[in-house]
C-alpha cells in the first residue's frame, strides 16, 4: 500500500509526537517532585548565603572603620598613653571620644566602641571613660593575648556606660599585625544581637511561620534566635547540632523532631566559622506540591487532546499542499528526475536550496557593513542621528568604538597634483582613513570614512578632558596621521578641524566648522592640519587674556612647584587688579581657579571633593572678600594644601623602571618630528595600549600630552637665544608645522614664543 506524503508524514510525526508527549510528561511527572524538592533545598540554602554574605558585608565594613580608626593620631598617643601633661592627655582623650561617636553615629549596626590601652589600663568608649582601677567593667583586657590578629565574641552582655547590651564583638590589637607581648591595647566594635536578627527577618521577608533560624558560634553557643529566651544557651547537645559538629560549607538533611520529621538547613561561615541554621517542618517545606500533582495530570490530558488536534490541522494545512506541489514537480521532471522525488527525498534538495540562500544573505550582511558604517556616519554629520544609545549600538556592530562625549570632526582631502585615478583615489582615502583609525583609536576613540572624491570625514571622541584640552590631542593624533600617511605611503593630505562639542548633536556643527577650516588651504597652505581657531582669532577682552594665565599655575601644581605656583597667583591677580577687572570678576576668576586646579588632579585619584570640603564654602568664603588681597590669600592656601594632597599621592605611588626607561628615552628623541606612541611601543616590545596605561598610572597624563609638554618645556630653553628664529625653535623641538607650535605653546604658557622671549629677556636685563 502506497501513502501519500502527508500520510507518511501523518503516520511517523503522530507517533513520534504522541510518545515524545506521553514520554515528557511521565518523566516530567515522576522527577518534578524530586527536583522541585532539590530546588525547595537550593533555595533555603541560597536564603542562608545570603543571610551569610550580608552578616559578612556588615563585618568586612566594621574591620575596614577599625583600620581607619588604628590610623587617626589621637588613638596612637591614648594606646601609647603618651603625653606631655595632663591637659594635653585630656585634649586627646576628648578628640579621640569625639571620633569614636562620629564612628557609632555614621554606622547604625554599632551599638558601642570600646578602645583599651594595655599602656594606661584605661578604656576610653564613645559614652564614657573606664580608669585602670575599674577593673570589673574591663572585661576587653582579657583578650590581650589572644590568638590571631582579630576575634569576632559571640553574643555577650557588655555595659556600654548606660545600660548592658547583648552584643557581638569584634576585637583588633594595636598594633593591628602584633603578636600577643608586643601589643600596646585593644579596640572592640560592639554590634547589637537585633541586627542580626533583623537582617534574618529581612531575608525571609517575615514570612517563617512555624519556621525558625539562628546563628550558632564555633563553641556551640546562640549568637541570635527568634526565641530570645535561648541567647547564650549551649545548643552542642541537641542530637542536630552534634550532626553538623565539624562540617563545612552548606547543606541539609531531615530529622525527626517533636513528634514530626523537621528540614534542617545550615552553611558555615568561611568569615567567622559560625553556623547559621533553620529548622523547617518538612510540612510546610513541601506543601506547594499537592497542589502541582494535580496541575500537571490535568495539563498532560490537555496536551495530549491538543497535539493530536494540532496533528490533524498541520496535515491538513500544510502536507496536503506539499502533496500538490510534489504532484506539479514530478510532471515536470524526467523520468530519472522523478524516481528522485519518492518519499521525502526531494524535500533535501529544497532545503539545501534554502541554507544556500541563508549563507549568501548572511554574506551579502558582512558585505554591507562598510556601508552601513558610512550611512550612519553620514547620519551624525548631518544631525539625522543625535542619539548616542542607538549610535552606539549599531557602530558596534560595524567594529567601530565609539564614547559618550567630547567630539571633534575633521575633514581631510588628498594630493591630487599630478592626477590620480579614481580607483587610486578611492584606495588612498581608504589607507588614510585605516591609519587615521588606528592612531585615535591607540587613546581615544572615533571613526573615519570615505566621502568620495578624495574626501575623508574623521571623528573623534573622548573620555576625558576640557574641550581646549581634547581640541590640543586632536591636532597633535591628526599631525601623527598625516606623517604616517606622508612616510609610509608617500601620500600628502591636508586637513581641517572643527572645534570640540560635548554632545552629540553637535557633531554637524563641528563638521561645517571643519569644511570651513578646509577652504582655508588656499591661504595657511596645503598639507596641514588647520584648525577653525586659526582663523576666527583670538578674544582680545582682558578677562580670556587673563584666564589664560591661569594654565600656568595649574602646571606648576601639577609639578608640585611651590614657588613658581605663588608667583604665578600673584601675578595673575596683579594682572586682574591693573586690568581693572570688576569685583565680581575678579571673585570668578579665583573661584574658577580653583576648581580649574581641582580638575587637572582628578585623573590622579585624588578624591577631589575631600579636598573641596576640607575648604569649607570656598564660593561663599570668596564672596565674602573684602578686597582682592584676600582672595589672594584663599586662592593661594586652597592651591597649596592640594599640592600637598598630590606630592602625598605620589610618595604613596612610589617609581616604575619600566616608565622611568620610557621617559628617559623620550627626553633623548622628543626632538624627532615622527616621535609616536607606535614607535615607543616598538623601542620598548609593548603594546601601545600598555604604555599609555603606564603612562595614565605614573605620570597623570596621556603620552601626547607629555610629549607636548617636554617639547614646549624645551622650547623655553632655546627661545632664550634670541638669535634662534621661531620655526628654528619649532623644529628643534620636533614640530614640522610652526602653526602647531605656536598653537601649543600658548596653550601650555599663556604666551605667544614671542611674548615669552620678550619676558624672559627683561627679566634677565631687569634691575637687580
Amino acid at each position: 500500500m502506497r501513502f501519500s506524503i502527508s500520510g507518511k508524514v501523518m503516520i511517523v510525526y503522530s507517533s513520534i509526537f504522541i510518545i515524545v508527549i506521553f514520554l515528557t510528561f511521565g518523566l516530567s511527572y515522576v522527577g518534578t517532585v524530586g527536583r522541585l524538592e532539590q530546588d525547595m533545598k537550593d533555595t533555603h540554602i541560597a536564603l542562608l548565603k545570603q543571610l551569610d554574605d550580608k552578616i559578612k558585608i556588615v563585618f568586612r565594613t566594621t574591620e575596614k572603620d577599625l583600620l581607619n580608626l588604628s590610623q587617626e593620631l589621637e588613638y596612637v598617643y591614648f594606646m601609647y598613653d603618651s603625653y606631655d601633661d595632663a591637659s594635653q592627655k585630656y585634649a586627646n582623650f576628648f578628640g579621640l571620644s569625639n571620633k569614636l561617636k562620629t564612628l557609632v553615629h555614621a554606622n547604625e549596626q554599632f551599638s558601642s566602641v570600646f578602645v583599651y590601652s594595655k599602656v594606661s589600663g584605661d578604656v576610653l568608649t564613645d559614652k564614657t571613660f573606664i580608669k585602670q582601677d575599674a577593673s570589673s567593667d574591663n572585661w576587653i583586657a582579657d583578650y590581650i593575648d589572644m590568638k590571631g590578629y582579630s576575634k569576632w565574641i559571640g553574643t555577650h552582655k557588655v555595659w556600654d556606660g548606660e545600660k548592658d547590651q547583648d552584643v557581638i564583638t569584634l576585637i583588633r590589637p594595636y598594633p593591628l599585625i602584633s603578636s600577643p607581648g608586643f601589643r600596646k591595647g585593644l579596640v572592640a566594635v560592639n554590634i547589637n544581637e537585633d541586627v542580626l536578627y533583623r537582617m534574618i527577618n529581612d531575608v525571609y521577608e517575615g514570612s517563617r511561620q512555624s519556621a525558625y533560624t539562628f546563628i550558632l558560634d564555633d563553641k556551640g553557643n546562640i549568637v541570635t534566635h527568634d526565641d530570645k529566651t535561648k541567647l547564650y544557651q549551649n545548643m552542642n547537645d541537641v542530637p542536630y547540632i552534634q550532626r553538623m559538629k565539624g562540617e563545612t560549607g552548606s547543606g541539609h538533611f531531615v530529622v525527626q523532631s517533636n513528634g514530626a520529621e523537621q528540614s534542617v538547613f545550615y552553611t558555615v561561615s568561611d568569615y567567622t566559622g559560625w553556623k547559621i541554621v533553620s529548622v523547617i517542618p518538612e510540612t510546610q517545606l513541601y506543601q506547594p506540591l499537592d497542589s502541582l500533582r494535580k496541575f500537571m495530570i490535568a495539563i498532560a490530558a490537555g496536551m495530549i487532546v491538543l497535539a493530536l488536534s494540532v496533528l490533524f490541522y498541520v496535515n491538513r494545512r500544510t502536507f496536503k499542499p506539499l502533496d500538490r506541489l510534489a504532484g506539479k514537480m514530478s510532471k515536470a521532471m524526467t523520468p530519472a528526475q522523478q524516481s528522485q522525488t519518492q518519499g521525502l527525498g526531494y524535500l533535501e534538495t529544497v532545503f539545501d536550496e534554502m541554507f544556500t540562500d541563508r549563507e549568501q544573505l548572511a554574506q551579502r550582511v558582512r558585505d554591507s557593513k562598510p556601508v552601513l558604517k558610512w550611512r550612519i556616519v553620514m547620519d551624525m554629520l548631518t544631525g539625522y542621528r543625535s542619539d548616542y544609545g542607538s549610535v552606539k549600538r549599531q557602530l558596534e556592530f560595524t567594529g567601530v568604538r565609539f564614547l559618550s562625549e567630547m567630539y571633534i570632526v575633521c575633514s581631510a582631502e588628498i594630493d591630487k597634483e599630478g592626477g590620480i585615478a579614481t580607483k587610486d583615489e578611492t584606495l588612498y582615502t581608504y589607507a588614510l582613513c585605516n591609519v587615521a583609525e588606528e592612531l585615535i583609536n591607540m587613546e581615544n576613540a572615533g571613526v573615519a570614512v570615505d566621502m568620495g572624491a578624495g574626501h575623508a570625514a574623521i571623528i573623534l571622541s573622548f573620555a576625558e578632558g576640557d574641550e581646549e584640552q581634547n581640541h590640543l590631542r586632536a591636532l597633535a593624533v591628526l599631525e601623527q596621521v598625516l606623517d604616517v600617511m606622508n612616510r609610509q605611503f608617500g601620500l600628502r593630505a591636508t586637513m581641517g578641524v572643527g572645534r570640540c562639542y560635548r554632545d552629540i548633536k553637535d557633531i554637524p556643527k563641528s563638521y561645517d566648522e571643519s569644511q570651513k577650516a578646509l577652504q582655508y588651504r588656499m591661504v595657511i597652505g596645503n598639507y596641514t592640519v588647520i584648525s577653525v581657531e586659526d582663523l576666527l582669532g583670538s578674544d582680545n577682552s582682558d578677562y580670556y587674556r587673563i584666564v589664560k594665565m591661569t594654565d600656568r599655575i595649574v602646571e606648576a601644581l601639577r609639578q608640585t612647584e611651590y614657588g613658581k605656583m605663588q608667583a604665578h597667583i600673584s601675578l595673575l591677580f596683579q594682572e586682574a587688579v591693573g586690568s581693572g577687572l570688576s569685583p565680581e570678576l575678579i571673585r570668578q576668576l579665583s573661584y574658577e581657579l580653583v576648581m580649574k586646579s581641582m580638575q587637572a588632579i582628578a585623573a590622579t585619584g585624588i578624591d577631589t571633593d575631600e579636598i573641596l570640603e576640607s575648604f569649607g564654602n570656598l564660593h561663599e568664603r570668596i564672596n565674602r572678600c573684602a578686597n582682592w588681597q584676600e582672595a589672594e590669600l584663599i586662592v593661594q592656601s586652597a592651591l597649596e594644601q592640594t599640592a600637598r594632597k598630590l606630592v602625598d599621592k605620589r610618595m604613596l605611588r612610589g617609581s616604575n623602571k619600566s616608565i622611568d626607561k620610557m621617559l628617559a628615552y623620550m627626553d633623548e628623541h622628543y626632538a624627532q618630528s615622527d616621535f609616536s606612541l607606535d614607535r615607543l611601543a616598538d623601542q620598548f616590545e609593548l603594546s601601545p595600549t600598555y604604555i599609555s596605561k603606564l603612562f595614565k598610572e605614573h605620570t597623570e597624563r596621556n603620552f601626547i600630552d607629555y610629549l607636548i609638554e617636554i617639547r614646549i618645556n624645551a622650547s623655553k630653553r632655546l627661545l632664550t637665544d634670541k638669535n634662534l628664529k621661531i620655526n628654528e625653535v619649532s623644529e628643534g623641538v620636533g614640530y614640522t608645522n610652526t602653526r602647531s607650535f605656536l598653537r601649543a605653546f600658548k596653550k601650555y604658557t599663556g604666551m605667544t614664543p614671542s611674548e615669552y622671549r620678550d619676558w624672559v629677556l627683561a627679566a634677565e636685563t631687569a634691575p637687580q
